[in-house]
Protein backbone atom coordinates (compact mmCIF):
# COMPACT_ATOMS: atom_id res chain seq x y z
CA UNK A 1 0.00 0.00 0.00
CA UNK A 2 1.78 2.87 -1.43
CA UNK A 3 -0.13 5.12 1.62
CA UNK A 4 1.05 2.94 4.54
CA UNK A 5 4.72 3.12 3.21
CA UNK A 6 4.91 6.75 2.44
CA UNK A 7 3.54 7.07 6.38
CA UNK A 8 6.23 4.16 7.49
CA UNK A 9 9.03 6.16 5.95
CA UNK A 10 7.89 9.34 7.76
CA UNK A 11 7.72 7.08 11.31
CA UNK A 12 10.99 5.23 10.63
CA UNK A 13 12.87 9.10 10.79
CA UNK A 14 11.25 9.57 14.34
CA UNK A 15 13.41 7.69 15.71
CA UNK A 16 14.46 4.55 17.80
CA UNK A 17 13.87 2.57 20.72
CA UNK A 18 17.12 3.82 22.52
CA UNK A 19 17.08 7.44 20.54
CA UNK A 20 12.89 7.86 20.71
CA UNK A 21 13.13 11.75 20.25
CA UNK A 22 14.35 13.83 17.72
CA UNK A 23 16.71 15.95 19.88
CA UNK A 24 18.54 12.92 21.07
CA UNK A 25 18.85 11.75 17.43
CA UNK A 26 20.36 14.90 16.46
CA UNK A 27 22.77 14.85 19.57
CA UNK A 28 23.88 11.00 18.80
CA UNK A 29 24.43 11.95 14.83
CA UNK A 30 26.48 15.33 15.94
CA UNK A 31 28.23 12.91 18.22
CA UNK A 32 29.51 11.25 15.03
CA UNK A 33 31.00 14.70 13.90
CA UNK A 34 27.79 15.84 12.22
CA UNK A 35 26.35 12.52 10.33
CA UNK A 36 23.59 12.88 8.27
CA UNK A 37 20.53 10.98 8.17
CA UNK A 38 17.34 10.49 6.32
CA UNK A 39 14.73 8.33 5.21
CA UNK A 40 12.56 8.65 2.01
CA UNK A 41 9.88 6.61 -0.32
CA UNK A 42 10.80 6.52 -3.80
CA UNK A 43 9.35 4.94 -7.08
CA UNK A 44 11.12 2.60 -9.45
CA UNK A 45 8.71 0.87 -11.72
CA UNK A 46 6.01 -0.66 -9.73
CA UNK A 47 8.29 -1.03 -7.24
CA UNK A 48 7.77 1.68 -3.88
CA UNK A 49 11.00 1.74 -2.03
CA UNK A 50 12.03 3.18 1.60
CA UNK A 51 15.46 4.32 1.19
CA UNK A 52 17.06 4.93 4.64
CA UNK A 53 20.68 6.57 4.50
CA UNK A 54 23.41 7.88 6.67
CA UNK A 55 26.05 10.22 5.53
CA UNK A 56 29.20 10.41 7.79
CA UNK A 57 32.71 11.21 7.91
CA UNK A 58 35.58 8.53 6.78
CA UNK A 59 36.51 7.12 9.93
CA UNK A 60 40.48 7.36 8.30
CA UNK A 61 39.88 11.22 9.55
CA UNK A 62 39.20 10.58 13.28
CA UNK A 63 40.71 8.58 15.58
CA UNK A 64 37.65 6.59 16.39
CA UNK A 65 39.09 4.19 13.70
CA UNK A 66 36.06 1.32 13.27
CA UNK A 67 34.06 1.85 16.16
CA UNK A 68 32.81 5.31 13.95
CA UNK A 69 31.25 3.07 11.27
CA UNK A 70 30.37 0.40 14.05
CA UNK A 71 27.88 2.94 15.42
CA UNK A 72 26.65 4.32 12.12
CA UNK A 73 25.94 0.99 10.92
CA UNK A 74 24.12 -0.36 14.33
CA UNK A 75 21.95 3.27 13.97
CA UNK A 76 20.46 2.33 10.69
CA UNK A 77 19.71 -1.53 12.13
CA UNK A 78 18.01 0.16 14.92
CA UNK A 79 15.48 2.86 12.59
CA UNK A 80 14.74 -0.28 10.18
CA UNK A 81 13.95 -2.71 13.09
CA UNK A 82 13.89 -1.44 16.20
CA UNK A 83 11.84 2.26 15.54
CA UNK A 84 10.33 4.74 18.37
CA UNK A 85 7.52 2.57 20.17
CA UNK A 86 4.72 3.02 22.76
CA UNK A 87 6.15 1.94 25.95
CA UNK A 88 5.49 -1.55 26.36
CA UNK A 89 3.15 -1.57 23.53
CA UNK A 90 3.69 -2.95 19.78
CA UNK A 91 2.67 0.34 18.34
CA UNK A 92 4.41 3.52 17.15
CA UNK A 93 4.03 6.39 19.41
CA UNK A 94 0.62 8.77 18.41
CA UNK A 95 1.92 11.73 18.60
CA UNK A 96 4.29 11.11 15.95
CA UNK A 97 1.78 9.27 14.01
CA UNK A 98 -0.64 12.11 13.74
CA UNK A 99 2.35 14.50 13.25
CA UNK A 100 3.32 13.06 10.26
CA UNK A 101 -0.30 11.68 9.08
CA UNK A 102 -0.60 15.51 8.76
CA UNK A 103 3.05 16.15 7.11
CA UNK A 104 2.13 13.51 4.52
CA UNK A 105 -1.33 15.32 3.75
CA UNK A 106 0.46 18.30 3.38
CA UNK A 107 3.11 16.41 0.67
CA UNK A 108 0.36 15.14 -0.95
CA UNK A 109 -1.64 18.71 -1.50
CA UNK A 110 1.81 20.32 -2.30
CA UNK A 111 2.27 18.22 -5.93
CA UNK A 112 -0.16 21.18 -7.62
CA UNK A 113 2.11 23.73 -5.94
CA UNK A 114 4.82 22.60 -8.85
CA UNK A 115 2.80 22.41 -12.24
CA UNK A 116 5.26 20.37 -13.94
CA UNK A 117 5.82 17.85 -12.12
CA UNK A 118 2.01 17.46 -11.45
CA UNK A 119 1.15 17.33 -15.19
CA UNK A 120 3.70 14.73 -15.72
CA UNK A 121 2.15 13.24 -12.32
CA UNK A 122 -1.40 13.24 -13.90
CA UNK A 123 -0.41 12.11 -17.56
CA UNK A 124 1.00 8.75 -16.08
CA UNK A 125 -1.82 8.70 -13.51
CA UNK A 126 -4.03 8.54 -16.60
CA UNK A 127 -1.97 7.09 -18.31
CA UNK A 128 -1.32 3.68 -16.25
CA UNK A 129 -5.18 3.94 -14.26
CA UNK A 130 -5.40 0.27 -14.46
CA UNK A 131 -1.81 -0.32 -13.52
CA UNK A 132 -0.18 0.00 -9.98
CA UNK A 133 2.55 2.51 -11.77
CA UNK A 134 -0.58 4.95 -12.26
CA UNK A 135 -0.20 5.08 -8.39
CA UNK A 136 0.94 8.16 -6.53
CA UNK A 137 4.71 7.98 -4.68
CA UNK A 138 3.17 9.28 -1.98
CA UNK A 139 0.00 7.47 -1.61
CA UNK A 140 -3.61 9.02 -1.84
CA UNK A 141 -4.86 11.69 0.46
CA UNK A 142 -7.98 10.24 1.02
CA UNK A 143 -6.38 6.91 2.74
CA UNK A 144 -4.34 8.66 5.24
CA UNK A 145 -6.61 9.24 7.86
CA UNK A 146 -8.29 5.64 7.41
CA UNK A 147 -4.38 4.32 8.88
CA UNK A 148 -4.74 3.07 12.37
CA UNK A 149 -1.96 2.62 14.45
CA UNK A 150 -2.54 -1.46 14.83
CA UNK A 151 -3.00 -1.33 11.11
CA UNK A 152 0.30 0.60 10.41
CA UNK A 153 2.66 -1.58 13.30
CA UNK A 154 1.29 -4.93 12.19
CA UNK A 155 1.85 -3.20 8.40
CA UNK A 156 5.38 -2.38 9.18
CA UNK A 157 6.45 -5.91 11.14
CA UNK A 158 5.34 -7.31 7.91
CA UNK A 159 7.68 -5.15 5.32
CA UNK A 160 10.66 -5.22 7.34
CA UNK A 161 10.64 -9.65 8.12
CA UNK A 162 9.36 -10.26 4.03
CA UNK A 163 10.62 -7.41 2.06
CA UNK A 164 13.30 -7.37 0.05
CA UNK A 165 16.52 -5.64 1.46
CA UNK A 166 19.55 -4.27 -0.45
CA UNK A 167 22.43 -2.54 1.46
CA UNK A 168 24.85 0.07 -0.45
CA UNK A 169 27.86 1.27 1.12
CA UNK A 170 29.84 4.14 -0.59
CA UNK A 171 33.23 5.19 0.05
CA UNK A 172 36.73 4.68 0.97
CA UNK A 173 36.17 1.18 2.44
CA UNK A 174 37.87 -2.19 2.49
CA UNK A 175 34.91 -4.15 0.86
CA UNK A 176 35.95 -7.71 2.48
CA UNK A 177 35.95 -5.98 6.41
CA UNK A 178 32.74 -3.77 5.64
CA UNK A 179 31.20 -6.80 4.49
CA UNK A 180 31.99 -8.82 7.53
CA UNK A 181 30.80 -6.08 9.71
CA UNK A 182 27.31 -5.59 7.58
CA UNK A 183 26.84 -9.44 7.92
CA UNK A 184 27.28 -9.33 12.07
CA UNK A 185 25.17 -6.48 12.86
CA UNK A 186 22.66 -7.38 9.96
CA UNK A 187 22.58 -10.85 11.47
CA UNK A 188 18.54 -10.55 11.76
CA UNK A 189 16.09 -13.90 11.09
CA UNK A 190 13.53 -12.93 8.70
CA UNK A 191 11.25 -14.91 6.96
CA UNK A 192 10.54 -16.16 3.30
CA UNK A 193 11.13 -12.95 1.36
CA UNK A 194 8.48 -12.28 -1.45
CA UNK A 195 9.36 -12.14 -4.93
CA UNK A 196 8.17 -8.94 -6.38
CA UNK A 197 6.33 -9.20 -9.94
CA UNK A 198 7.59 -7.84 -13.14
CA UNK A 199 6.50 -4.64 -14.58
CA UNK A 200 5.00 -5.04 -17.57
CA UNK A 201 6.69 -3.29 -20.05
CA UNK A 202 5.18 -4.42 -23.60
CA UNK A 203 1.74 -3.55 -23.49
CA UNK A 204 -0.70 -2.61 -26.84
CA UNK A 205 -1.83 1.12 -27.36
CA UNK A 206 -5.65 1.18 -28.19
CA UNK A 207 -5.27 4.57 -29.94
CA UNK A 208 -3.91 7.65 -28.65
CA UNK A 209 -6.27 9.14 -25.78
CA UNK A 210 -6.60 12.92 -24.92
CA UNK A 211 -6.86 14.34 -21.04
CA UNK A 212 -7.46 18.32 -20.66
CA UNK A 213 -7.53 19.51 -17.08
CA UNK A 214 -8.57 23.05 -16.36
CA UNK A 215 -6.79 25.28 -13.46
CA UNK A 216 -5.82 28.97 -12.84
CA UNK A 217 -2.49 28.44 -14.47
CA UNK A 218 -1.10 31.21 -16.58
CA UNK A 219 1.11 28.81 -18.48
CA UNK A 220 0.03 25.27 -20.33
CA UNK A 221 1.38 22.33 -19.68
CA UNK A 222 1.50 19.71 -22.04
CA UNK A 223 2.83 16.03 -21.40
CA UNK A 224 2.82 13.53 -23.62
CA UNK A 225 2.97 9.56 -22.22
CA UNK A 226 4.83 7.14 -24.62
CA UNK A 227 5.30 3.78 -24.42
CA UNK A 228 9.02 2.20 -24.95
CA UNK A 229 7.94 -1.16 -25.28
CA UNK A 230 11.50 -1.94 -24.37
CA UNK A 231 12.80 -3.78 -21.09
CA UNK A 232 16.01 -2.05 -19.27
CA UNK A 233 17.13 -5.91 -19.37
CA UNK A 234 16.65 -5.75 -23.71
CA UNK A 235 19.72 -5.70 -25.58
CA UNK A 236 17.99 -2.80 -27.78
CA UNK A 237 17.47 -0.62 -23.92
CA UNK A 238 21.02 1.91 -24.37
CA UNK A 239 19.87 2.97 -28.11
CA UNK A 240 16.72 3.60 -26.42
CA UNK A 241 18.66 5.82 -24.02
CA UNK A 242 20.39 7.52 -27.14
CA UNK A 243 17.12 8.07 -28.65
CA UNK A 244 15.65 9.70 -25.62
CA UNK A 245 18.63 12.41 -25.54
CA UNK A 246 18.62 13.13 -29.42
CA UNK A 247 14.88 13.86 -28.90
CA UNK A 248 14.54 15.83 -25.97
CA UNK A 249 17.72 15.18 -23.44
CA UNK A 250 19.13 19.16 -23.69
CA UNK A 251 19.62 21.72 -25.07
CA UNK A 252 21.30 20.13 -27.83
CA UNK A 253 18.02 17.77 -28.48
CA UNK A 254 15.47 18.07 -31.54
CA UNK A 255 12.96 18.92 -29.11
CA UNK A 256 14.64 21.97 -27.48
CA UNK A 257 16.29 22.96 -30.95
CA UNK A 258 12.63 22.84 -33.13
CA UNK A 259 9.84 23.79 -30.72
CA UNK A 260 12.03 25.81 -28.37
CA UNK A 261 14.35 27.67 -30.56
CA UNK A 262 13.09 28.08 -33.73
CA UNK A 263 9.53 27.96 -33.38
CA UNK A 264 9.45 29.96 -29.59
CA UNK A 265 6.97 27.53 -28.80
CA UNK A 266 8.12 26.63 -25.30
CA UNK A 267 9.29 28.13 -22.11
CA UNK A 268 10.84 24.41 -21.67
CA UNK A 269 10.82 21.17 -23.29
CA UNK A 270 12.42 17.72 -22.12
CA UNK A 271 11.62 14.22 -22.35
CA UNK A 272 13.04 11.90 -19.76
CA UNK A 273 12.76 8.05 -19.61
CA UNK A 274 10.87 5.69 -17.07
CA UNK A 275 12.92 2.80 -17.49
CA UNK A 276 11.72 0.39 -15.16
CA UNK A 277 8.25 0.79 -16.50
CA UNK A 278 9.14 0.94 -19.99
CA UNK A 279 7.48 4.81 -20.76
CA UNK A 280 9.21 7.94 -21.82
CA UNK A 281 7.37 11.20 -20.85
CA UNK A 282 7.86 14.56 -22.78
CA UNK A 283 6.72 17.57 -20.78
CA UNK A 284 6.67 21.31 -22.08
CA UNK A 285 5.21 24.89 -20.91
CA UNK A 286 3.26 26.46 -23.63
CA UNK A 287 1.16 29.46 -24.75
CA UNK A 288 -2.25 27.20 -24.17
CA UNK A 289 -3.33 28.72 -28.09
CA UNK A 290 -0.02 26.96 -29.24
CA UNK A 291 -1.62 23.68 -27.83
CA UNK A 292 -2.28 22.23 -31.19
CA UNK A 293 0.68 23.74 -33.01
CA UNK A 294 3.26 22.79 -30.43
CA UNK A 295 2.11 19.16 -30.31
CA UNK A 296 2.18 18.48 -34.33
CA UNK A 297 5.86 19.61 -34.15
CA UNK A 298 6.26 17.33 -31.01
CA UNK A 299 5.53 14.46 -32.45
CA UNK A 300 7.27 15.43 -36.00
CA UNK A 301 10.35 14.84 -33.92
CA UNK A 302 9.46 11.57 -32.42
CA UNK A 303 8.46 10.74 -36.26
CA UNK A 304 11.96 11.85 -37.70
CA UNK A 305 13.76 9.89 -35.54
CA UNK A 306 11.48 6.48 -36.35
CA UNK A 307 12.28 7.58 -40.27
CA UNK A 308 16.14 7.58 -39.35
CA UNK A 309 16.60 11.65 -40.03
CA UNK A 310 19.41 11.49 -37.67
CA UNK A 311 22.41 13.58 -38.07
CA UNK A 312 25.89 12.31 -37.27
CA UNK A 313 26.41 16.00 -35.15
CA UNK A 314 23.13 14.69 -32.94
CA UNK A 315 24.21 11.11 -32.39
CA UNK A 316 27.44 12.29 -30.89
CA UNK A 317 26.54 15.02 -29.00
CA UNK A 318 23.87 12.78 -27.70
CA UNK A 319 26.00 10.03 -26.84
CA UNK A 320 28.77 12.49 -25.18
CA UNK A 321 26.26 14.21 -23.15
CA UNK A 322 25.27 10.76 -21.85
CA UNK A 323 28.56 9.71 -21.37
CA UNK A 324 29.64 12.95 -19.08
CA UNK A 325 25.95 12.15 -16.97
CA UNK A 326 27.59 8.67 -16.06
CA UNK A 327 31.17 10.09 -15.62
CA UNK A 328 29.64 12.65 -12.98
CA UNK A 329 27.76 9.67 -11.39
CA UNK A 330 30.76 8.20 -10.29
CA UNK A 331 31.65 11.32 -8.04
CA UNK A 332 28.52 11.02 -6.40
CA UNK A 333 27.32 8.39 -3.69
CA UNK A 334 23.73 9.22 -4.33
CA UNK A 335 23.75 8.62 -8.04
CA UNK A 336 26.21 5.84 -7.95
CA UNK A 337 23.74 3.98 -5.34
CA UNK A 338 21.02 4.95 -7.46
CA UNK A 339 22.53 3.17 -10.02
CA UNK A 340 23.08 -0.14 -8.65
CA UNK A 341 19.69 -0.24 -7.34
CA UNK A 342 18.54 -0.06 -10.40
CA UNK A 343 20.80 -2.66 -11.30
CA UNK A 344 19.70 -5.15 -8.16
CA UNK A 345 15.85 -4.11 -9.38
CA UNK A 346 16.55 -5.75 -12.77
CA UNK A 347 18.88 -8.61 -11.96
CA UNK A 348 21.51 -7.06 -14.11
CA UNK A 349 25.13 -6.18 -13.58
CA UNK A 350 26.80 -3.82 -16.11
CA UNK A 351 28.78 -1.50 -14.37
CA UNK A 352 28.79 2.47 -15.27
CA UNK A 353 32.27 1.64 -17.46
CA UNK A 354 30.69 -1.13 -19.29
CA UNK A 355 27.51 1.11 -19.99
CA UNK A 356 29.41 4.10 -21.34
CA UNK A 357 31.04 1.29 -23.37
CA UNK A 358 27.93 0.63 -25.07
CA UNK A 359 26.78 4.08 -25.24
CA UNK A 360 29.86 4.72 -27.54
CA UNK A 361 28.91 1.72 -29.88
CA UNK A 362 25.19 2.71 -30.47
CA UNK A 363 24.47 3.46 -34.16
CA UNK A 364 21.83 5.63 -35.58
CA UNK A 365 20.25 2.37 -37.46
CA UNK A 366 19.69 0.67 -33.47
CA UNK A 367 18.48 4.33 -32.38
CA UNK A 368 16.06 4.43 -35.47
CA UNK A 369 15.26 0.67 -34.02
CA UNK A 370 14.41 1.98 -30.65
CA UNK A 371 12.35 4.51 -31.57
CA UNK A 372 9.92 2.71 -33.90
CA UNK A 373 9.21 0.28 -30.44
CA UNK A 374 8.03 3.81 -29.35
CA UNK A 375 4.20 4.13 -29.67
CA UNK A 376 2.02 7.55 -28.17
CA UNK A 377 -0.37 5.96 -25.69
CA UNK A 378 -1.71 9.54 -23.89
CA UNK A 379 -1.36 13.37 -24.47
CA UNK A 380 -2.84 15.83 -21.14
CA UNK A 381 -2.72 19.05 -21.05
CA UNK A 382 -2.82 21.30 -17.94
CA UNK A 383 -4.89 24.64 -19.42
CA UNK A 384 -6.91 27.46 -18.04
CA UNK A 385 -9.61 27.94 -20.60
Amino acid sequence: DYTKNALLGRMMRRGTEKLPTTRQLEVFLENLYGARFGAQIMKKGERHIIKVSLSMVSQKYTDKGDDLLIKGLELLKDVIFKPAKQKGLDLFPEEYLDQEKANLKKQIKSLINNKVEYAVERCFQEMCKNERFGKYVYGNIDHVDQITNDHLFNYYQAMINTSPMDIFIVGDINPDKIINMVKQIFDIKRSKIKSIPKEVVKRTVGGEKYYFEKLDVTQGKLSLGYRTNTDYRSPAYVPLVVFNSILGGGTHSKLFIHVREKNSLAYYIFSRLEKFKGLMIISSGIETDNYQKALDIIKQQVSEIKEGNISDEELEFSKKTLVTHLKNATDSPAMLMDYYLGNSIKGVDMSISSFIDRIKQVDKEQVRKAADAVELDTVYFLTNN
